[in-house]
């Protein structure tokens, strides 16, 4: 599913890009932590990341990809370590006073299989943005994560994603130091409760034109 939601977004991206008001991209360190069931499985982590965008008018497609070497964190439950690589996926639309509709999709792959949950869902939100000032802007977003799937099965009703942006730089918007900061959570269940949840905090540098 991962290969088919990349090769899908890859081709809303790069076919119409010559066509685009603008063009944004940028590479990011990724911090993560990870917990399932409880905070006694509790893994942190670090890794590569990297996110681009291309704006016609009111209408907006972004994708950002995360690749996170978990470690267990000391005095938990969990013994062995994993890596996840993270993809996500998100089609906006300009509505008025600064704020979108959202959709979307996040996959999330855990290598090697079962140590962790993977999981994929469509997002479902809104997002919000404004300027701080001259070349500072901040943005806020809530998802609700429709039909969340995991690799060791389950359901979760209740799972969402809400996340926080800041970018600062040039006012032509050519060159940014960019701060994101996310949050999910899947009330998963399957026989008994089993919830989990994921922040990811990025720092990086973003080129646009």
């Amino acid at each position: 599913m991962r290969t088919t939601v990349f090769l899908g977004f890859a081709a809303l991206v790069i076919v119409p890009a010559v066509h685009a008001q603008r063009v944004q991209g940028g590479a990011q360190v990724v911090f993560g932590d990870y917990r399932e069931i409880s905070g006694d499985l509790h893994w942190r982590g670090s890794g590569p990341g990297a996110w681009g965008s291309i704006q016609f008018h009111k209408f907006t497609l972004e994708g950002r990809l995360a690749s996170v070497k978990y470690v267990p964190v000391a005095g938990g439950s969990a013994t062995a370590g994993f890596k996840a690589t993270q993809l996500d996926g998100f089609a906006r639309y300009y509505l008025a006073n600064h704020i979108f509709a959202e959709l979307g999709v996040t996959n999330r792959k855990a290598d090697p299989e079962f140590d962790a949950q993977s999981m994929a869902a469509v997002r479902i939100g809104a997002r919000g943005s404004y300027d701080l000032g001259p070349g500072a802007s901040i943005a806020l977003r809530g998802n609700y994560l429709a039909g969340a799937k995991f690799s060791g099965g389950g359901t979760a009703p209740f799972a969402f994603d809400i996340g926080l942006a800041v970018a600062v730089g040039a006012t032509s918007g050519r060159f940014r130091v960019t701060g994101d900061y996310d949050f999910q959570t899947a009330k998963r269940k399957t026989v008994t409760d089993a919830p989990l949840q994921q922040t990811l905090a990025r720092i990086g540098v973003a080129f646009g034109f």
